[in-house]
């Protein structure tokens, strides 16, 4: 190593105690490279103070080969173990993680295995990403992109939601593989999902908002915030459809939230006034097919209504 680095927790108490039988272990240990720190880590993680002297221990340590020492303390040294010791970074870890390394390298599953040995960096929790993956999704094209464990079972539950909603699983693992951003690349598939049926079937002058693209559409070109709904239309509390009435169409927005299907507005282009005569059309079609209307807010305080027209865009607002 090119300076040295600081050695902390169990590791730095049995170095203090080796080096107390045969000094200067200690600063061999602090001027030791990344794989031989790793390598007297795997070791010590395992190997008990009385299965060998600690003058001896400490001897070993600072003369055999990398291979030895590992030999002494496991059964064997399976292949990609000293390299996945090499990728662990200059700290020691916990202990339980090098018993964990080799069982999985010494015989886990075989997706694990690959994973582990093209990781480019290795420690606990990378470890604990790699083997919380499916086989698709262990590719160290993805696996070394997920940031923690939660997002690692963010994106194995995401995926399964994706296929389940009959989108290929195999095009959206090859996306992922190629992405820079693995929830945007969520985020985009998910506007492929078709949502939950709503309250009324497409008809004559009727049609329902289908999916996650038809969403962002209909928001862009009503210049409205209907794409904040996208998770509520995907779990089917909330729907939107879009009505024509005398040349003119407006979207209608229903709410489940109560357990049934309501009507809970009719909207114009960036939510303004709609005609009366085509909002009453829209609330008259909407009552044909057996949806109730929301109680609405009383706006027949003009000033109120002006004051709501002029602060609606509150994504402007700037305090």
């Amino acid at each position: 190593m090119e300076s040295i680095e600081p050695i902390s927790g169990w590791m730095l108490n049995r170095i203090v105690a080796l080096d107390s039988v045969r000094p200067g272990f200690a600063g061999y240990m602090l001027r030791a490279g990344v794989e031989r720190r790793q390598v007297v880590a795997a070791f010590l993680a395992t190997a008990k103070p009385t299965d060998h002297g600690n003058e001896e221990i400490a001897r070993i340590l600072m003369k055999d080969r990398h291979h030895a020492i590992l030999l002494m303390a496991y059964d064997h040294v399976p292949a990609g173990f000293r390299s996945a010791l090499a990728k662990c970074g200059a700290q020691p870890h916990d202990r339980e993680f090098y018993p964990r390394l080799w069982s999985i390298l010494n015989g886990g599953p075989r997706h694990a295995i690959t994973a582990v040995q093209s990781a480019p960096t290795l420690g606990p929790d990378r470890l604990s990403i790699i083997t919380s993956l499916p086989v698709d999704l262990s590719d160290s094209r993805i696996s070394a992109k997920i940031k923690d464990k939660a997002q690692a079972a963010d994106i194995v539950l995401a995926v399964d939601l994706l296929e389940r909603r009959g989108l290929d699983r195999t095009k959206i693992v090859e996306a992922l593989r190629r992405s820079t951003k693995l929830a945007d690349t969520i985020k985009r598939w998910s506007f492929r999902m078709p949502f939950p049926a709503g309250p009324i079937r497409a008809c004559d002058g009727y049609r329902p908002i289908i999916d996650g693209l038809d969403l962002a559409a209909t928001a862009k070109r009503y210049r409205n915030c209907s794409r904040r709904y996208f998770t509520a239309l995907l779990s089917a509390e909330h729907a939107f459809g879009e009505f024509q009435h005398d040349g003119q169409n407006v979207l209608i927005s229903y709410d489940r939230s109560q357990g049934y299907w309501l009507i809970e507005g009719v909207y114009g282009h960036r939510n303004g006034n709609v005609p009366a005569g085509v909002s009453d059309a829209a609330y008259a079609f909407a009552a044909r097919n057996g949806i109730m209307t929301r109680r609405m807010v009383d706006r027949s305080d003009n000033a109120m209504e002006a004051l709501r027209r002029l602060s609606r865009h509150y994504a402007d607002w700037d305090i």
